[in-house]
């Protein structure tokens, strides 16, 4: 592995600074994946959160030693087995390869077909594969979430909707966020076109607890902007983007269920104001 360079090791240092809540770590998730672990919430189930993360109910329990899938309690730690999130390009028969699993293992395991048509953002179950090792040969593509450790830290002011601001979905309504984390929360309809606003270089893509997909860009005056709650993506990381570009399409948030958006934006280590963050 190489040494980080001097420019790295800084990126490295933004988004954990500005990830307090979320525990990410992104650029070094390029260079070495960590387990998902999600945390249950009340009310949750094995088989939910087999559904969530399209992973066999039986996997998760043999990752984690469970023998009886009743016996589960709130704030538990589950970790995730290897999932992979298809990007754009990606094909059934080059996942396998790239992760040396044979096709119709890969297919069996996420009960699909040969002729099956995987789209951008669909998350497979990676057989045999555990978060920690479910790493490709090409660098750039982040194969599983980060750890996130994540109690919902938001609360919510609504601001004035200026129509004069871009933003990267037509919104409706929007409200700041305050607490652990300071952005805003842009309610728009369900499965619209997210946007990117600003020009740069996709760091990280994957799901975290409570907030969908999400994106992280770096552009070239070393702005990072954070967009979180799509449903699907159409970036992946390592890729350049432009401005105006399409991420993704929205989704519903875990908590309320309604389609939102929750943007931020960090420069230097520090909060912006998203509305008046560098467009183009």
């Amino acid at each position: 592995m190489k040494t980080p360079t001097i420019k790295q090791m800084d990126t490295r240092k933004t988004i954990r600074t500005m990830a307090l809540p979320l525990i990410v770590m992104c650029a070094a998730s390029l260079l070495h994946a960590e387990d998902l672990i999600h945390i249950l919430k009340r009310g949750e189930t094995l088989y939910g959160i087999s559904r969530q993360y399209n992973v066999p109910a039986d996997a998760i329990m043999e990752y984690n030693n469970l023998d009886n899938p009743d016996r589960l309690r709130e704030g538990q730690k589950i970790r995730i087995p290897g999932v992979y999130t298809v990007a754009r390009g990606d094909t059934l028969y080059g996942i396998a390869r790239r992760f040396s699993i044979p096709v119709e293992e890969l297919l069996s395991a996420n009960k699909l077909a040969r002729n099956s048509t995987i789209r951008i953002g669909d998350v497979l179950y990676l057989p045999g594969k555990s978060s920690g090792d479910s790493k490709p040969d090409n660098p750039v593509v982040v194969t599983a979430a980060p750890t996130v450790l994540l109690e919902d830290p938001r609360t919510y002011k609504t601001g004035k909707l200026d129509s004069t601001v871009i933003w990267p979905v037509e919104a409706s309504e929007i409200a700041y966020l305050s607490g652990k984390l300071y952005g805003v929360s842009i309610t728009a309809d369900r499965n619209s076109e997210v946007k990117t606003i600003a020009s740069g270089t996709v760091l990280s893509t994957g799901p975290y607890r409570g907030f969908g997909q999400v994106v992280f860009i770096q552009s070239k005056n070393g702005y990072i902007y954070v967009y979180g709650g799509l449903s699907r993506m159409n970036v992946r990381s390592g890729e350049k983007i432009s401005f105006g570009d399409s991420l993704g399409t929205l989704g519903a948030d875990s908590l309320s269920g309604k389609p939102q958006l929750y943007f931020m934006v960090y420069n230097k280590d520090k909060p912006v104001d998203p509305a008046k963050a560098p467009r183009g």
